[in-house]
């Protein structure tokens, strides 16, 4: 089963040599949670056990959203959110000879 973007109006989806990486939603912080669930239209009331299963592609974070490697450490296998990142529409794209294509 292919996973796809759970943001609304994007069609991402989670396959090989995808260039987006997909996050989940941030559970036990109940603040940042709430954010998310503000950002993606859903209510506010759904219950976690469904929130659990939802998915957000990196197109909807920007650069800054993510932990950077300092000088001298290795490069990271996989892009990791930071805690303060919240989703938005797709700030990740960039347009080039009249097609988007998400960086």
């Amino acid at each position: 089963m292919v996973r796809t973007c759970d943001y609304p109006g994007c069609s991402n989806k989670d396959v090989a040599d995808s260039p987006q990486s997909f996050h989940r939603f941030p559970v036990t912080d109940v603040a940042l949670r709430k954010l998310w669930v503000l950002a993606l239209g859903i209510h506010v009331d759904t219950k976690v056990e469904k929130i659990k299963k939802l998915r957000v592609c990196s197109a909807h974070f920007s650069d800054d959203d993510f932990l950077s490697t300092c000088p001298g450490q290795r490069q990271m296998k996989k892009r990791i959110l930071k805690k303060s990142a919240v989703p938005a529409p797709q700030v990740n794209k960039t347009i080039t000879q009249g097609f988007v294509s998400l960086r």
